[in-house]
């Protein structure tokens, strides 16, 4: 399953493919080539002040430009919550501001929807991961990275503000009733550790998306622009004896839909998760408006395919 970056938040941060990060740029380890380390104004995390209590959004200020040369970080009000461990969800609002203006570029305050991320090295910045891991729920910390605060522009020192609400330790698989299954398109299976296979589908292709439940959760609903982590197999219709994708795998890590309802993934999975439960298991029949079109995804999905995905359903945050 592909995400693409949907917001600065998310260039800098969530995703790897941002920033450089998945690509081991050297951006975190040099000055932003925007602004000459000659002309910075402020160069360390002591000439940046941050104002205002934690749960409203906070006033970032420092004399621009900011040039650091490396990623720093600081806790600048230790909480009294658990501390963040690897492979936890976290909850946490975001503010990001530009070392080059000093304005805020973006905040989660602003939206009214924190950010909600995995633990996972894989899947967020080593940046971010290193920041966080240890910290205690209800701690503000400050980082700062180089890189582009949305893709496309240039690279410049970026200051992230971090205000910690809560950490998670998600579901490994679905958890609850198991549905009948005798009106369902394809019979659901699981192996000892939950992996799913299914049967041969019956009846013809649908032309709309279908769901059905499986597996009945009794966790919260999943709202539309939470961030939903995910255990997930993908098949062809017309070729249900192998996976086409699956994060199944042993060592898988949970993938993360954000914001489900708006995320850059296919509708069928937007238009599908969105009203389900965490914990629940649903298979999503996927048509080819809902998923990848006439061109398909080589080298796995041909054009005008119909797809089936088994999705566990393991947090919703946000």
């Amino acid at each position: 399953m592909r995400t693409k970056v949907l917001s600065a938040i998310a260039a800098g941060l969530l995703l790897l493919s941002a920033c450089g990060q998945g690509d081991e740029s050297e951006d975190s380890t040099t000055p932003p080539p925007s602004v000459a380390a000659q002309d910075a104004k402020s160069t360390s995390l002591d000439d940046i002040t941050v104002d205002g209590k934690i749960g409203k959004k906070p006033e970032v200020s420092f004399e621009a430009p900011l040039v650091m040369d490396k990623t720093e970080k600081k806790v600048l009000k230790e909480g009294t919550g658990d501390k963040i461990a690897d492979g936890e969800q976290v909850t946490a609002q975001m503010t990001l501001v530009s070392g080059t203006t000093g304005k805020t570029v973006e905040s989660s305050y602003d939206s009214d929807s924190a950010a909600g991320f995995p633990m996972d090295k894989s899947q967020i910045s080593e940046d971010l991961y290193n920041a966080l891991i240890d910290v205690k729920v209800g701690s503000r910390v400050m980082m700062t990275l180089n890189g582009s605060a949305e893709q496309g522009q240039a690279s410049q020192t970026l200051v992230y503000v971090i205000d910690v609400e809560d950490t998670k330790k998600p579901l490994t698989r679905a958890e609850g009733k198991k549905a009948d299954q005798s009106d369902n398109p394809v019979t659901v299976k699981w192996g000892d550790d939950g992996a799913p296979s299914i049967s041969k589908p019956k009846g013809k292709k649908p032309t709309e998306l279908e769901t059905y439940t499986t597996i009945e959760g009794e966790g919260d609903e999943v709202k539309k622009g939470q961030s939903v982590a995910v255990k997930y197999s993908g098949w062809l219709w017309d070729d249900t004896s192998k996976t086409f994708d699956s994060n199944w795998k042993k060592g898988g890590q949970p993938f993360v839909v954000a914001p489900v309802g708006e995320a850059q993934v296919i509708d069928g999975w937007n238009e599908g998760l969105v009203g389900k439960k965490v914990g629940d298991q649903v298979v999503l029949v996927v048509p080819p408006d809902k998923g990848y079109g006439e061109q398909g995804s080589e080298p796995s999905i041909p054009g005008d395919s119909t797809l089936i995905f088994v999705v566990d359903i393991l947090s919703a945050q946000g």
